[in-house]
């Protein structure tokens, strides 16, 4: 069965506007805290787990899904507002959260999006895919980012943007310099940032939230919102495309 990455957990208290990075610190966090995040989240990362069991048609309501933490936790850099906006030397990307890989005692595995906010570490958001995990491990001292609203993944080397995936090769083709870059994103999104007409009239991601229902959930997408808030407004627009495109 082929899974799709879709809009799958939102947490309170999360706050990727738009998708751009944010501007938390990227210190690698202990193997401890980021476990003790993990572990707050448990019954919901459980449920996840379970949901997938269910849409690969295995029954396993009686097996405790036990999750654990996998691996060490990669720092994930997503494009930055101020780039977009223009600004004369800011960098593409800032940072945005760690991803870390949990496993059940099934055998399936995720990949969990923890943020860093005043309260400490906070699982975000659960996924089925694995490139906030691979791609960031590939930087050997680079900035390897996500341009999230289409799923592109970057490195910048030398003074310019090289491609990492598909969808990057089709924004970039071998790589451009990063001033281009900044002019291309900034005509992509400029009008798109925090306190754009665009944004006020309840727009994100190309969606119109303000007037179309949420998404019916798909292969591997699970949309959940623990405490009834869905505050990651960022991540809407950019998996709920992501979920258009592959049924598509």
């Amino acid at each position: 069965m082929k899974f799709f990455r879709g809009l799958v957990t939102l947490f309170a208290g999360t706050a990727l506007v738009l998708g751009f990075g944010g501007t938390a610190s990227a210190s690698t966090p202990s193997s401890g805290d980021v476990a003790a995040a993990v572990k707050a989240a448990d019954a919901q990362l459980s449920a996840f787990f379970g949901q997938l069991d269910r849409r690969a048609g295995v029954a396993r309501a009686d097996v405790a899904q036990a999750p654990k933490v996998d691996g060490e936790p990669q720092s994930v850099y997503s494009l930055d507002p101020a780039f977009v906006a223009g600004k004369p030397g800011a960098k593409p990307a800032s940072f945005a959260y760690y991803a870390v890989k949990a496993q059940a005692s099934t055998g399936r595995q995720a990949t969990v999006w923890v943020t860093r906010d005043a309260a400490g570490l906070t699982a975000a958001n659960f996924t089925t895919g694995t490139e906030e995990l691979t791609y960031p491990a590939q930087a050997h001292g680079d900035l390897v980012f996500t341009e999230p609203q289409v799923n592109a993944w970057y490195r910048v080397r030398d003074g310019r943007v090289l491609p990492l995936n598909d969808p990057a090769r089709q924004r970039v083709g071998d790589g451009v310099a990063v001033a281009a870059y900044q002019q291309l994103v900034h005509r992509l999104y400029g009008d798109k940032l925090p306190g754009s007409a665009y944004r006020e009239q309840g727009k994100l991601g190309g969606y119109d939230l303000a007037a179309s229902p949420a998404p019916a959930p798909g292969e591997g997408s699970w949309p959940f919102a623990a405490g009834g808030a869905l505050l990651a407004l960022g991540l809407i627009g950019w998996a709920t495309g992501k979920a258009a495109r592959a049924r598509r």
